[in-house]
């Protein structure tokens, strides 16, 4: 079967893995997703891996600023950790 090459950086498509986790909160537990737009489900998944501190640490403050009636918990990344983001993402592929 013959492949074709898939185009490189910013030409690549990508698409969007969700990536489920819990994290305890006030002796319970609450379930959470962030998605991951990437090449494929490896870079997703590194990019996930790589950045863990930072996922948790918005998860985690999202939860303790959100009232008890809202469920849902936004997390939205600053250029400044976005681009660190992408440039952990792109190193993972050298």
């Amino acid at each position: 079967m013959r492949r074709e090459q898939q185009p490189a950086g910013e030409e690549a498509e990508t698409t969007s893995y969700t990536f489920h986790f819990q994290i305890s909160n006030k002796g319970g537990r609450q379930a959470c997703s962030v998605a991951v737009q990437a090449p494929n489900i490896l870079d997703a998944t590194t990019c996930f891996r790589q950045n863990w501190p930072v996922i948790e640490s918005m998860a985690r403050d999202g939860l303790a600023t959100r009232s008890s009636k809202d469920t849902t918990i936004n997390l939205a990344l600053s250029d400044e950790v976005r681009a660190s983001f992408a440039s952990k993402c792109d190193g993972s592929r050298n």
